[in-house]
């Protein structure tokens, strides 16, 4: 019988492990969200009785959680560089393998009044992020999804940095005139093979947008076209900076080669390169 915070996490945990989600925080996650507590406080009133009203959301949350539903579009947020963004379905939520994306990009323009563009922004996680630690900067956003552009204005409203980001609902892939002389093009596009999304785990395949996923038959359809169209973006030496697959550095660096010198690349924490880069070639004429 479930009496105090302690027992029901211990539930949680039950019947998670039971729909097969096991080796993760998942359950002391939604008990805080449920509980509006922190993980010290969580821990502090373990053998506390916990309130019928927040037993029976924690119950809900699991329940939706064991049939495959991420935790952030349950919650509603994910931390993502230091940071709390909305979440909601139709949004593509944000990686820790994107932090090193916007990392590198905070070490190539400290300091400096750069403008950047973010395309396929997302819930804006790499655009807010980029206005809030590079505070002499001006961003401007690209999605395709006018939910996504919802979300994003709404992260960069709570952070602080709307004034310094102009988001634009459009298709990337089509004509979209989303400015030029910008100092980096930035993006995290869609890049798994279309048919391979079938094959992602239920979390990811049966809640996340498809649209945020499928980057053609080989995965590299928006490397082509964000190249060849960041060559008018960019000023002369701007840089272009893409996160890849984890198998797919090599091959963006290829495409890039066409208008791109200096191509470079950072790994991820597991040593995969998941940042591709390159200043775009000046040509005299």
């Amino acid at each position: 019988m479930v009496k105090t915070y302690r027992d029901a996490l211990a539930m949680g945990n039950k019947i998670l492990r039971k729909s097969g989600i096991e080796g993760t925080t998942d359950a002391r996650v939604l008990l805080c969200h449920a509980s509006g507590k922190d993980t010290l406080g969580l821990t502090l009133c373990g053998n506390d009785n916990i309130p019928e009203e927040i037993f029976a959301k924690f119950t809900e949350y699991i329940n939706r959680r064991s049939k495959n539903e991420p935790v952030s579009y349950i919650t509603g947020y994910r931390e993502f560089m230091g940071l709390d963004f909305a979440v909601e379905p139709g949004i593509l939520i944000p990686r820790p393998e994107t932090e090193h994306t916007v990392e590198y990009v905070i070490s190539l323009l400290e300091g400096k009044a750069a403008r950047i563009l973010d395309l396929c922004t997302g819930s804006g996680a790499i655009a807010v992020s980029l206005a809030k630690y590079l505070p002499d900067s001006r961003i401007t956003a690209v999605d395709i999804s006018k939910t996504a552009i919802s979300v994003a204005e709404k992260n960069a409203r709570s952070h602080g940095v709307i004034d310094r980001i102009s988001l634009i609902n459009a298709d990337i892939l089509k004509a979209a005139d989303s400015g030029t002389g910008f100092d980096a093009v930035v993006s995290n596009p869609p890049y798994i093979p279309d048919e391979v999304v079938e094959a992602l785990e239920p979390d990811v395949r049966d809640f996340e947008p498809h649209l945020a996923l499928k980057g053609g038959k080989d995965g590299l359809m928006f490397y082509r076209a964000i190249t060849e169209k960041a060559v008018n973006m960019l000023k002369p030496g701007g840089t272009l900076v893409y996160e890849v697959g984890h198998d797919q550095a090599e091959q963006v660096g290829c495409i890039m080669e066409t208008h791109f010198d200096n191509i470079g690349f950072e790994k991820d924490l597991s040593g995969i390169n998941r940042v591709v880069h390159g200043t775009l070639r000046i040509t005299s004429e």
